[in-house]
């Protein structure tokens, strides 16, 4: 059965249309990989660091006091469960520690200057923001 000229036309218009619609999107493609490459090198479309406040939180209701270091709506029992957590952030996230004016003594983190270092050190090696402000 011959093509009428009229299919033909039709036939070459689609052709053409379609040939442009493939060259666009594949312009596309290759522009958007050009602009992330660049966008990467710049951190033009990086997310802004995250931030938790750290907090020590008392519990009083068992007969001894028992703390959580709370960061933003999490909550860890111990310093290692902390670090566990920390390890897995993204690097540039910031801690925020508020160190409080008065301690029972016992409290994880700002009751020991040694292991307040240590945590400052594993915070560094993982690049991680921790931010402390004295109290007062």
């Amino acid at each position: 059965m011959p093509l009428k000229k009229e299919n033909l036309k039709m036939l070459s218009c689609r052709s053409i249309l379609l040939g442009s619609v493939i060259i666009l999107c594949v312009t596309f493609s290759l522009a958007q990989g050009e602009k992330s490459e660049h966008s990467i090198e710049k951190n033009v479309y990086s997310p802004s660091p995250i931030v938790y406040p750290l907090k020590i939180i008392y519990l009083f209701e068992t007969g001894k006091t028992e703390f959580i270091i709370s960061a933003g709506n999490v909550g860890f029992k111990s310093v290692a469960a902390l670090k566990e957590w920390v390890a897995k952030l993204p690097p540039r996230t910031t801690l925020e520690l508020d160190m409080m004016c008065r301690h029972l003594g016992n409290e994880p983190l700002v009751s020991s200057e040694e292991e307040l270092n240590d945590f400052k050190k594993f915070c560094e090696e993982h690049k991680i923001i921790l931010k402390i402000r004295p109290a007062g």
